[in-house]
């Protein structure tokens, strides 16, 4: 039997399938061999299937499993839930093009580069116009109307033998149906990139002060930190002070203002309580016109003794990410040849030493270097197991 063009079934689908078509479906009658049995599948693949590198290219490709039944397939960017917001939103750039790409029997496409602002679960969605056969199978039925009248009508099902309200159904025929539309599949794609790739050191406290206060905003008494600290530098010092007490934003002309209410715990771990006891907020704070107070406060201080080895090692548990800031000192032995022990060190123990510090700022007492981690929320709390913060915060003396 000669091939011919597919038929669509409606003016509105052929007039779509002509206006979005690239490739030519055909397929020959009655049984259609060149087409599934049922919907065929999208396959959508990311490459990589995580990032975690700054500047990192997402390759997107889509296919069907069945190409010769596919008259297109296309590739669109969903959007991506981020730290504090959903994207998109105005001022931040699609992953790709917000008009779909679109080719076949498939198509690929590449992100734009990406950065730790894109931070979050990001959602592509794969579609293909398709076309595929089912079973059906005629049946003459006996049925009643409403005023119990008998008649006979002809059901059509997948194969199986029509029920209720019918009765009495005799075979009558069955064939292949051609049906076709759109079909979709949906990957997730985690980015989580470092902060201190794209930023410097002063960078990565401004921005991560920024964003302590944005997120807390929103998750207030559900945020949770915890720090194993010498001290805590500015700016990040001031808005750890702020998530600790709760404040008011967003005031208008009234006086009426957003509330933040205090965290939900905060605690320190150091063996310097005297360069963190103004980090601790204790007491009630009011504000307004009309006076509302903040509940109760839970940032304490716990003195552990000689034990804190790094500077700073702070995990803060948001609304929808956690944060992980380390700042270590490294000795000015290990990186300036004017230091007189410098030409004693091992060159492998300095190369060793030297080559996790990728943003940093030299000091007087020496480099330091910071790195900031961004991850789905739930690293803090098991953090929070593994390193023992509630017995070691016992077993020290608490401020206050």
């Amino acid at each position: 039997m000669a091939r011919i063009v597919l038929p669509v079934l409606s003016l509105l689908s052929l007039t779509l399938a002509l206006a979005q078509t690239n490739c030519q479906v055909r397929y020959t009658p009655p049984e259609y061999p060149e087409l599934p049995v049922g919907p065929p599948q999208v396959l959508l693949a990311l490459e990589p299937s995580v990032v975690t590198t700054s500047g990192a290219v997402v390759r997107v490709s889509a296919r069907t499993t069945s190409p010769g039944a596919t008259a297109w397939v296309r590739i669109r960017w969903q959007g991506g839930q981020l730290a504090t917001r959903d994207a998109p939103y105005l001022g931040y750039t699609a992953l790709i093009d917000p008009n779909p790409v679109q080719g076949c029997p498939e198509v690929a496409v590449s992100t734009r580069p990406l950065e730790f602002g894109d931070n979050g679960m990001h959602t592509f969605v794969g579609e293909a116009y398709a076309y595929w056969k089912v079973w059906r199978v005629d049946w003459s039925c006996k049925a009643r109307d409403s005023e119990g009248n008998e008649y006979t009508t002809t059901v059509t099902t997948g194969g199986e033998t029509p029920g209720p309200p019918y009765y009495a159904c005799t075979y009558l025929r069955g064939y292949w149906q051609v049906q076709a539309g759109v079909v979709s599949a949906t990957a997730k794609l985690p980015v989580y990139i470092s902060w201190e790739q794209g930023l410097d050191y002063d960078g990565v406290y401004q921005r991560f002060a920024d964003r302590l206060l944005e997120d807390h905003k929103r998750a207030t008494a559900a945020m949770r930190a915890y720090a194993f600290a010498k001290e805590v530098p500015e700016p990040v010092r001031s808005a750890m002070r702020q998530v600790a007490q709760g404040y008011f934003y967003d005031c208008n002309w009234l006086g009426i203002c957003q509330r933040a209410d205090p965290a939900g715990e905060v605690k320190y771990l150091t063996d310097v309580p005297s360069a963190l006891t103004d980090l601790v907020a204790t007491g009630r704070l009011c504000g307004g016109l009309i006076t509302f107070c903040f509940g109760e406060r839970n940032a304490r201080l716990s003195d552990i003794g000689p034990k804190v080895e790094i500077k700073t090692f702070l995990m803060v548990k948001g609304w929808r990410h956690d944060y992980l800031l380390m700042d270590r000192l490294i000795p000015r032995k290990y990186y300036d040849p004017a230091d007189p022990y410098y030409a004693a060190v091992p060159e492998d123990e300095r190369q060793q030493v030297l080559s996790g510090c990728r943003v940093y700022k030299d000091t007087g007492e020496g480099r330091r270097c910071v790195a900031l981690v961004e991850t789905p929320t739930g690293i803090v709390p098991n953090l929070k197991t593994l390193l023992m913060i509630d017995p070691l915060f016992r077993r020290g003396r608490q401020y206050p």
